[in-house]
Parts: structure tokens; C-alpha cells; sequence
């Protein structure tokens, strides 16, 4: 038995002691580096489990243990306050922002667990993380980050107490990465981006923009609030979204709360335009998505008695997506590998941090030069 599997049944036989469990591992094929993953069946109902499975010095330069203690407060606080928000003022149950069912967690560093409902017995699936979403996914993703988005500013408005702990909790703070490793892994992945870039004026552009800051202090920078602070989920990607038919309308479940942060709302959906879409799409649907955006944001706040010009106008929207897209060229490069790599060639979490910076291929080649003529042109780089 593992380390995990052991953590993992000593919570269930404290929580559900009563019920004879069985554990299936689970793999995400390259979509999760932090957590050992299981799928739960118990006589009275089927659960998913995540086991924090990372090695003591990766939890170390990862932060790991606020990883793992920011899940378990989004479902123990913020998911329970958003729901009671969204029952006080009536929004109808499908236009509400859903959080998965959680049954409990383990919050002992080491050891820390989340048991949440299996999203696979109503329907959902996840999407093939190396396709680019079409208008379909894209619009309903949108709408939900939307909700997600709105119900904090609500949060500020009834329940500044709590958004205010929230804030200090979860706001970023610059860390200096001391380890050699990591040093060397950012200076892999940022020489792998340069060198896939086949346009020399576009390479010299990329490195002005990428070079201008300390990479951490840019980091810090893309996960920061600008004009107000709102809890952003901070890896909302295809990878991170289950969907679902009901009645033929799409439906987006949003799962893995690790890096939520109060950031800035055009940040998150930067961050999902620039790794969940391709080239042809943007060139497409890249405006009618910001308009769908603030359009649903503006309807999630109306149903909670917020206008959305009082806290967020589109003129403000727009100013920040623009201010965040240099910085969301560094999150490419360091986050679009992860999403672009065979699940075979994925790393482990319990060695050395170096094999982070993953071997580009084409599909890494093909995107990333997307991501950079669109960044080009959007900021005017």
C-alpha cells in the first residue's frame, strides 16, 4: 500500500466508518503534478479523492503546502459563503456557479486530502487537454469563470469580513527561488520558447517582454490584483473544466481550487484564451469571447443586485486584459508545455525540479507561436 492509499483510507474510515471501501488509482494523463488521485466506492456512494503525492523538497520550492491548504478553504469557507450568497438573493439553480459536493479533507501537512462527489457519475468528463476548445466549450467556460468572478465581488459587498480575510490569505506574495534547479529549469523553458519562435523580429519581441522583470516578480505581477481584488481561480484551462449534456446546453463543472488568489479578473481569462485556444479559433472568436465575458459577469451580478459599472465597467476590463498580456507571455511559456506534453513524457513531483522543463514539440511549436503573434498584436508588443 502507498503512502497515499494509506492517508487516503484512514480519512475514509474516520468520516464513513461504517462503509468497506474500494480504491481505484486514477491517472490524469499529464493534467495533474501535485496529487495521487482515486476514485471511491463505498456501498452508500462513489467519491473522488486527491492525496497530496509530492516529494519534500518540490513541496518546498512549489509552496506546496498552500497549494493544498488553499483547496480545503475554498470548499470549507468560500464555496459554502458563495452558495448562501446565491440562495439569498434566488438566482434560479441554473444560473448558478456550482462548486463540486465536498466531504471532507485532511489538512495535516504531508497528509492533506480532498473527498469530493465523482463528478463522473453525473455525466462529466474532462476534455482532451491537446485540443483547442471550440465556441461551444469556450462559451460555456466563459460563463462560469464569469459566476465564479461575480460572486466575489459580492462576497466584498455582503460579506467584507470574510472577502477581506480571503484577500490577505490568498494574495500572492514575490518568493526568491533559491534553488539551483529551479533557476535552471525557468532558463530551459524559456530558451525551448525562444528557440521553437520562427520569426526573428517576433523572438526579439518576446525576449523584451519576458526579460524586462525578475521572472518571479512577473509572476507575481500576472497574479496580482490591478484595479480591484476578486478571487481568481489562477489555472483556469480546458484540463480544469468537466462538462456535461443537460437538455442539449453544455455545462461546465470547475474542479482544482489549489491556486486560487485574489488576482485580477482579466488575468483568469487571459490565462484561459492563451492555453485553451489555438490561433484559428482566437482569430475567430477572440473579441465575441471578452464581449460574452463581460456580458455574462454583468448578468451574474445583476442577479445578485450589483451593477456591473459600479465595480467593474468594460472600459476597465479592457485596460487590464491589455496591461496582462505581456505577463501572460511568461505563463505560456512555463505552463504550455505542461499542457502540450505526451502524458508519457510528463515529470514527477518527487525528484528534481529541472525535469520541469520539458522537450517542446510540435504541438508546443505550433501554439506557442500563436500565443505570441496574438500577444503581439493585442498589446502591441
Amino acid at each position: 500500500m502507498s503512502p497515499a492509499e494509506g492517508v487516503l483510507r484512514d480519512l475514509l474510515r474516520r468520516l464513513f466508518p461504517d462503509e468497506e471501501p474500494e480504491l481505484d488509482e486514477l491517472t490524469s494523463g499529464g493534467a495533474n503534478y501535485t496529487s495521487a488521485l482515486y476514485g471511491v466506492r463505498l456501498p452508500s456512494r462513489r467519491l473522488f479523492a486527491k492525496v497530496a503525492n509530492i516529494g519534500e523538497k518540490m513541496r518546498a520550492i512549489m509552496n506546496a503546502e498552500l497549494l493544498y491548504s488553499t483547496e480545503q478553504y475554498v470548499y470549507e469557507r468560500l464555496a459554502s459563503a458563495y452558495g448562501q450568497l446565491q440562495r439569498d438573493h434566488a438566482v434560479p439553480p441554473d444560473e448558478c456557479f456550482v462548486f463540486p459536493k465536498y466531504f471532507g479533507g485532511n489538512p495535516v501537512v504531508g497528509e492533506e486530502t480532498v473527498l469530493l462527489e465523482d463528478l463522473r457519475d453525473r455525466g462529466f468528463t474532462t476534455p482532451d487537454r491537446f485540443a483547442s476548445v471550440d465556441w461551444e466549450h469556450a462559451r460555456s467556460a466563459v460563463t462560469a469563470l464569469a459566476r465564479f468572478h461575480a460572486l466575489s465581488f459580492a462576497c466584498a459587498r455582503e460579506l467584507p469580513q470574510l472577502h477581506a480575510e480571503a484577500v490577505r490569505r490568498l494574495t500572492a506574495a514575490p518568493r526568491e527561488v533559491q534553488d539551483e534547479g529551479a533557476k535552471l529549469a525557468m532558463e530551459r523553458m524559456v530558451r525551448g520558447a525562444v528557440e521553437v519562435v520562427q520569426d526573428e523580429q517576433h523572438k526579439r519581441k518576446l525576449m523584451r517582454a519576458i526579460c524586462l522583470d525578475d521572472y518571479n516578480k512577473q509572476f507575481t505581477k500576472f497574479r496580482s490584483p490591478l484595479s480591484v481584488a476578486v478571487m481568481t481561480h489562477g489555472d483556469y484551462r480546458p484540463s480544469n473544466l468537466l462538462v456535461r449534456r443537460v437538455d442539449q446546453e453544455l455545462e461546465t463543472m470547475v474542479v482544482d481550487y489549489q491556486t486560487v488568489h485574489a488576482g485580477c479578473p482579466a488575468a483568469d481569462l487571459l490565462y484561459y484564451v492563451l492555453l485553451g485556444t489555438d490561433e484559428p479559433f482566437r482569430r475567430d472568436h477572440y473579441r465575441p469571447l471578452l464581449r460574452h465575458y463581460h456580458d455574462q459577469l454583468a448578468m451574474a451580478l445583476r442577479r445578485l443586485d450589483i451593477a456591473v459599472d459600479d465595480v467593474y465597467p468594460w472600459d476597465t476590463f479592457q485596460s487590464e486584459l491589455k496591461q496582462m498580456v505581456p505577463r501572460a507571455l511568461l505563463m505560456a511559456v512555463v505552463v504550455l508545455p505542461l499542457v502540450t506534453v505526451e502524458a508519457s513524457l510528463a515529470p514527477a513531483t518527487d525528484g528534481d525540479i529541472s525535469k520541469f522543463a520539458l522537450p517542446t514539440n510540435s504541438l508546443f511549436a505550433d501554439r506557442f507561436n500563436g500565443v505570441l503573434r496574438d500577444c503581439i498584436a493585442w498589446a502591441e508588443l
